[in-house]
Parts: C-alpha cells; structure tokens; sequence
C-alpha cells in the first residue's frame, strides 16, 4: 500500500534507506534489519516503540514504500523481518521458502488475536506451521465527519445513512458550496477500501466470493450479478456532480492526507471514509482541546437491508525471512509484548493493536473503533488476495473506474469495470 505509507509525512520525503546502504538492503551486519512500508511520522513512532524495548541487539530500520515486496527477492541480503501490509502474500512466500516458521507459543503466550488472523498466517500448505504474527489492525469500516458542518447542514450521524441515500444528500448540499465527500483518489488502496465497504454492506455474500477464487463462479460458469449492483451504487456516489471539492479529474490527484485535509482544515466537505490511521492528520488539521466536538467518527453504514454493517479489518504482519539471524526471532517476540506499541499509541495516535491484550489506552476517538474491531466481518480484501489487490490490479481497475465515471458515464463504466474484475478473478483461479 504505497501512498498509504506516506501519510503522516508532512511534505518530506524520506530517502529509502536501501538506496544509501553500501551493499544490499542494510550497512551494519550485525544488526537486526526490519524493512517497512511506513514513512514520516509513522516511521519515527515505529522507531520509538523499538527504542523503548530495551532489545540487547542493534536495529536497523529500511523503509521501503511500496517497494518493500523487493526485499523477498534479495536471498541472503533480505532484512531478518519484514513489517508486510499484505498479509495475502504470507501462504505465497511460505510456501516457496522464503520465509522462516514461527513457534506456535509466540502466538499465545503474551497475545491474543481475533481468530481470523490465524487463518491468514497459519499455512497448512506449508507445513502446516505459523509464519506471521500481527502487529498493526488497521480498521477500515469508518467515516471521519465534521462535527459542526454536519450540524448546521440538518444532517443526522452518517452511521445511518444507507449508501443509496448518499446521491440525497449530495443534491441537498448543491446550493451550499459545500460537498459531502472527500475522496483521496490518487491513493489506489482508498478506492478499494471504498469499493470493499459497500460491497459487503451491500452484497456480503458476494463480497466473500470476490475474496476467494474458488467461489467465483457458481456451478453454471457465472460470475456473482451483485458485482455489478454494487458498482452501479458506488458509481451513483462517485460519479454525482456534487460528489467531491472540485471534479473527478481533480480528485484523482488528490492523496488521501489532502482528503482529510479537506474535511478538517479546508472544510469544503464534511466527511470522508478513512481508516483509524487518520487520527494524527485529523490533530494536526483541528488544535485545540475540544477535538471531539468538531470531530466525529461513525462506522460505515449497512446497506438498508443488510442486517449489520461491515466491519473490514486490515493490518501490518512480521514475518521473518528464510535467513534472518536468531535474534531477529527474540525482537518478534518482544514486539508480541502486550506493552509493545504503546509508545505509538500514546505519544503518536493513529494505531490500534492486534494484540487484543494492549492496555486500552487509545483516545476518545479511536477507543470505541478498537473495542469495535475485535471480531471483524472480513479481512481487506485488497490485502487479502495479495499482489492481485495491489496497485497493477484492482487499484488500477477502480481508478479506470472513477476515470470512466467522469469520461464515459455510469453505463459504460459499470460494464467495463464488471468486465475487468471478472477477468481479474478468473486469471486468480487459473
């Protein structure tokens, strides 16, 4: 999740550590090298939370963007563990080797998990043994809003309003200057997350056949008919005039800290989906101490006649590759540590462990989502799927979507986007 990474950079960019090494991906060898995809703030609060470990050995962190797949293909100068944003591509990169089995009590014996991240590291193709560990849940079900626009709009907690209403309410808004929606568009992983969202508060079941190549097909051949349903909502949101600050063309260069940007500093629309790692943008866009009038966070709404609405979890994993040194095994298991990750917790915001046994001492903001995160309805599918979620495949489907939207209209659109993740599935079964 490339740009994703980029969110608390506040206009820096960082130089990729692996491009300023001497020789392979790290210049001291007796370090314990850990590649990751975060950059910025995000980077420095990582940073904190292995200073404050105590760990007897010397670290090196690689950040790497979206480039941190490439360190799979580096053999022997590979970092020893890898924060990987895609837990997709764990069975893959187990089951060719490279990477190294983890002991089973490092699962339970200081951490809980919600049951449906074993299912995700846990490979029975591969020995049927355990090669990833979660570090970071990232919750992707909920809508940011302005407090005070949402107000003086007439307008209730977005929490209620099923996706078809969205189109109302953009037409209500249309005299006021004022959009409802933010949309970080040139950030691939924002249009999926969008997309997964009301696919499963639309159609779950539909939702969960796109997630798993087998069921794709039904026994005639067919592809599920609710794809295109869902599409046809989603494109009546995006595609609406009123929509966005700006026209889709402008939309699609925005990044996804310019949307919440939008909503909390530029105010010219009151909500956008996002997940929980918007909180230190939301901070810095709103000082003050009375953050939690002016800023809400609803879940994302169910689809009218769903019976709950959806409750999509994403996260960072480790997994130590095939020639790592032991002792990058002892810093897995210390980062397990219930106490691990609240140093990026308390001083940084915008992280909600996996490890079900942290302290809860999340913000007022975010502690609800955690509590709520607990047992999630599905796991991102973007991640899920591994490089076929990515941003050479269902990134850039949507994108041609949204671009489609703005050139072509909803019919043609919805037709060649339905097209275009039907091939994409029927290549993942092949």
């Amino acid at each position: 999740m490339a740009t994703r990474r980029a969110v608390l950079r506040a206009g820096a960019v960082l130089p990729l550590a692996a491009a300023c090494a001497p020789e392979g991906f790290g210049s001291r060898s007796d370090a314990v090298r850990i590649a990751v995809s975060w950059g910025g703030s995000e980077l420095e609060a990582f940073e904190s939370v292995l200073d404050a470990l105590r760990f007897d050995h010397p670290t090196e962190v690689i950040p790497l963007g979206d480039d941190i797949g490439t360190v799979f293909g580096a053999g022997r100068s590979a970092p020893d563990i890898v924060m990987l944003p895609q837990a997709g591509q764990v069975r893959n990169l187990a089951e060719d080797g490279r990477l190294r089995a983890l002991d089973d009590g490092l699962w339970s014996a200081t951490a809980q998990y919600a049951d449906g991240w074993r299912t995700l590291l846990r490979i029975a193709t591969a020995g049927d043994r355990l090669y990833g560990l979660p570090f970071k849940m990232a919750c992707k079900s909920l809508i940011w809003y302005d407090r005070e626009r949402l107000r003086r709009f007439g307008l209730p907690d977005p929490e209620t309003w099923p996706i078809r209403d969205w189109p109302g309410r953009m037409d209500a808004l249309a005299d006021s200057g004022m959009s409802l929606l933010a949309l970080g568009a040139a950030d691939g992983w924002v249009l999926t997350d969008f997309f997964e969202n009301v696919l499963w508060a639309e159609y779950p079941e539909a939702y969960d056949r796109m997630a798993d190549p087998p069921l794709w097909l039904d026994p005639q051949g067919r592809p599920p008919a609710d794809i295109g349903s869902a599409l046809r909502d989603l494109a009546a949101v995006w595609g609406h005039r009123h929509a966005f600050p700006g026209d889709i063309g402008k939309t699609l260069t925005r990044q996804f800290p310019d949307a919440i940007r939008d909503v909390f500093q530029h105010h010219s629309a009151i909500m956008v989906v996002a997940p929980d790692f918007a909180e230190p943008i939301v901070r810095d866009c709103v000082p003050g101490t009375d953050l939690e009038q002016k800023v809400g966070v609803a879940a994302f709404p169910s689809g009218g006649g769903a019976e709950a609405a959806p409750v999509i979890a994403g996260g960072d994993v480790m997994v130590v590759t095939r020639s790592a040194k032991d002792s990058a095994v002892q810093l897995v298991s210390l980062l397990t540590q219930p106490e691990a990750p609240l140093p990026w917790i308390t001083r940084y915001g915008g992280f909600v462990a996996a490890n079900q046994r942290t302290p809860q001492v999340y913000s007022p903001l975010i502690a609800p989502v955690a509590t709520r995160f607990e047992h999630w309805t599905a796991f991102d599918m973007g991640d899920r799927i591994g490089s076929d979620g990515g941003r050479f495949e269902l990134w850039r489907i949507l994108t041609e979507f949204l671009t489609e939207l703005d050139t072509a209209g909803i019919d043609a659109a919805v037709r060649h986007t339905t097209a275009a993740i039907d091939e994409l599935q029927r290549r993942r079964i092949d």
